[in-house]
């Protein structure tokens, strides 16, 4: 088993002990709205969830900006692999180029 399913296996049984040991039901009131006997483990756990979407909601900017910064280097890098792609040089497995005039290696019997 990964380590990932085990801590997860391991927080899906505390919020059980939590939810069995939180049985309290409260009464609710934001502004005119009333809801009553909700459990106390269901107002926690909205908290977090809205505490979690709100967090996310701050970082959208943050996200997008950078996701439009990636899009622009990739579009570069595409851009330069089309000019590298263009030349007509020959290119080895380390990157060195060797000139449009090369035919082959030391031992080319073509000399």
């Amino acid at each position: 088993m990964s380590w990932k399913v085990i801590v997860f296996l391991i927080l899906a049984a505390l919020l059980v002990i939590f939810t069995v040991q939180n049985q309290i039901l409260l009464d609710i009131r934001f502004f005119h709205w009333e809801i009553t006997d909700v459990p106390v483990a269901y107002v926690l756990l909205f908290g977090l969830i809205f505490g979690f979407l709100l967090a996310m909601m701050m970082q959208l900017p943050t996200i997008i900006k950078l996701r439009r910064e990636l899009r622009g280097v990739v579009r570069e890098l595409e851009k330069s692999e089309e000019i590298k792609a263009d030349k007509d040089e020959v290119v080895d497995s380390e990157g060195v180029s060797m000139g449009s005039d090369y035919k082959g290696g030391f031992f080319n019997e073509e000399s």
